[in-house]
């Protein structure tokens, strides 16, 4: 499968998720379900599970932005580092709602992965 293949996947399979978190009125099932998922994966698709996870961060609106941050941090995806310095990075210029936390957010679990692996 190839890296968009998969990314489409995981993109279909976040917003059926994050539908059904939304008719059930808790935005957690979506996060509990990408996690599900992410469990099931051998190491060649959580690299690309890893990819698509850093994507979302600097690339997503905020409900998936938040579950790719809760991701990147809880499953330690070092990966994502990069992606998450840039997300720091265009936010504290931007203009956007809640710039500064997500900036805080994105860059404390950055320095967060980059201590573990030092």
């Amino acid at each position: 499968m190839t890296l968009e293949e998969f990314r489409d996947e995981m993109n279909a399979y976040w917003q059926s998720a994050a539908k059904e978190a939304e008719s059930l009125k808790d935005p957690y099932i979506t996060l509990e379900r990408v996690r599900a998922l992410y469990g099931k994966f051998d190491a060649d698709e959580r690299r690309l599970a890893d990819q698509v996870i850093a994507e979302w961060t600097v690339g997503g609106a905020d409900g998936r932005r938040w579950d790719a941050l809760a991701l990147i941090d809880e499953l330690k995806i070092v990966s994502a580092a990069p992606a998450l310095r840039e997300l720091a990075s265009r936010l504290v210029r931007g203009t956007e709602p809640a710039a500064a936390h997500w900036a805080e957010r994105a860059t404390r679990i950055a320095d967060d992965l980059v201590r573990r692996t030092s």
